[in-house]
C-alpha cells in the first residue's frame, strides 16, 4: 500500500519486552469511548461524570481526573515519589509536610508560571459547551461552569501555574498524612491534605504467574525474580507452551482485584485503488479496546486461577508493504505471537480503579 507506515511487529515486540521491566500502570480512571461520527466520549468510571465531545469543545481525558487522595509507597525506597500539578484557580502549592517525622517530604522538582501581565486577565477554560460556556476544574477537585457572558469576570485571573515532583521516604510501615497550601490566584490559602500509606511491600500487585513461573516484576518484590519465566534464546516471559494456570495475587486488603482479561491483536487485510493489501491493526473505538496504544484487541475475561490459551495470532505483516500480489509475492511468519494480560484492580485508599497489563509471548516452532 502507498504510503502506509505504521508499525512492523518486530517494532512492536521490541515495545511490548521494554515494558515488561516495568509493568505499566494506567490510570485509567478516565476511559473514552468514540461514536460513529468519530466523537470521543470522556466518562470517569468511578465517579460516573461523563463529557462528549459532540456537546463540549478543547475535551481531553484530564479534565475528568479525580484529584488523588491517598497513596501507597514501599518502606526504604528512594524512588517514591507523587507528580502534581495545580488546578485552574490555583498559582502554586507550597509547605509539603508530614505530620509525623518518620515520613521525610521532598520536593525534588518543581516548575511555577507567574504571570507577568498587569493587571492580569481572565484564565482560559479547561473547556466549552456548545453555547460558549467555559467549565474548569477547581482546588477541590469539581468542575465549575461559567456563563459565556461572565467569562472575563468570574474565570480566575491570572494565567499563573505550576508543577510538582514530590519524594516520600520513611523506614517504618504505616499511614502518615502530609498536608500541602494550595495559594489560589484571588490570594487566598486553602490546605490540602494526601494520605501516604507506607508498606514493606509497596505495590497493589504482589504476583503474576503463568504455568507456576512468575511474569510480572514489581520493583520492590525480589523474590518475583527467584522464579521467573524464562526461556533460553529468547528472554523474559517468552513460553513454548500453548495454554497454563493465571494466578493474580493481591498485595493487601487494600487492592480489590477486579477482572482479569486476555488480549489477543485483532488485525485485518486492506487493498487500495492500486491493488496493494497491507495487513494492519483494527481501529478501536474505545480506550479499553487498544492495548498500550497499539491498535484493536480482543479481550475475554477469565477467572483467576484457572488455565488460559495463548494467542495464535501472527502479527509479523503488520505494518508492511505487500504491494499488489498480480505483481509481487510476500510471505512472512513471526517468530512468537503476543498475549496481553490486563488485570484491574480498585484502589480503596485512593477510591480509584487502575489497571496494569503485561505480555506473554508463545515461541512458534
Amino acid at each position: 500500500m502507498k504510503g502506509l507506515k505504521q508499525l512492523g511487529a518486530m517494532a512492536l515486540a521490541a515495545a511490548l519486552t521494554i515494558t515488561l521491566a516495568a509493568p505499566i500502570s494506567a490510570n485509567a480512571e478516565v476511559l473514552w469511548t468514540k461514536d460513529g461520527d468519530g466523537f470521543k466520549t470522556y466518562t470517569n468510571e468511578d465517579t460516573k461524570e461523563s463529557y462528549s465531545e459532540k456537546d463540549y469543545t478543547n475535551l481531553d481525558e484530564s479534565d475528568l481526573a479525580s484529584p488523588r487522595k491517598a497513596m501507597t509507597i514501599c518502606t526504604n525506597s528512594y524512588n517514591e515519589y507523587w507528580r502534581t500539578s495545580t488546578s485552574t484557580d490555583v498559582a502554586k502549592f507550597t509547605n509539603f509536610k508530614s505530620k509525623k517525622k518518620a515520613l521525610k517530604v521532598k520536593v525534588i522538582r518543581k516548575r511555577e508560571f507567574t504571570d507577568p501581565s498587569n493587571p492580569k486577565t481572565a484564565a482560559e477554560p479547561d473547556f466549552f459547551d456548545k453555547a460558549g460556556n467555559g467549565y474548569y476544574r477547581d482546588v477541590d477537585g469539581k468542575i465549575v461552569k461559567v456563563e459565556k457572558a461572565k467569562l472575563s469576570t468570574d474565570m480566575p485571573k491570572g494565567y499563573d501555574h505550576a508543577s510538582y515532583t514530590v519524594r516520600f521516604y520513611t523506614k517504618k510501615p504505616g499511614t502518615y498524612k502530609v498536608t500541602y497550601d494550595a495559594v489560589k490566584k484571588d490570594g487566598t490559602t486553602v490546605k490540602k491534605e494526601i494520605k501516604i500509606i507506607a508498606k514493606d511491600f509497596g505495590g497493589a500487585i504482589k504476583s503474576v504467574t503463568f504455568a507456576g513461573k512468575d511474569i510480572y516484576e514489581p520493583v520492590d518484590n525480589s523474590d518475583a525474580l527467584k522464579n521467573k519465566l524464562w526461556t533460553k534464546g529468547s528472554g523474559s516471559n517468552f513460553t513454548n507452551a500453548k495454554s497454563g494456570k493465571l494466578s493474580v495475587t493481591m498485595a493487601s486488603k487494600d487492592f480489590k482485584l477486579k477482572k482479569i482479561e486476555i488480549g489477543t491483536p485483532d488485525i485485518e487485510t486492506i487493498t487500495d485503488k492500486y491493488g496493494d493489501i497491507a495487513t494492519q491493526y483494527k481501529k478501536a473505538t474505545s480506550e479499553l479496546d487498544q492495548s498500550e496504544g497499539f491498535g484493536k484487541w480482543t479481550w475475554k475475561k477469565v477467572k483467576n486461577g484457572k488455565k488460559i490459551k495463548l494467542s495464535k495470532v501472527d502479527t509479523s505483516k503488520v505494518g508492511e508493504e505487500e504491494y499488489n500480489p498480480k505483481t509481487t509475492t510476500f510471505e512472512s511468519k513471526g517468530t512468537f505471537t503476543t498475549t496481553a494480560i490486563r488485570i484491574t484492580y480498585y484502589d480503596k485508599k485512593n477510591k480509584k480503579t487502575e489497571r496494569e497489563v503485561i505480555y506473554l509471548y508463545r515461541i512458534k516452532k
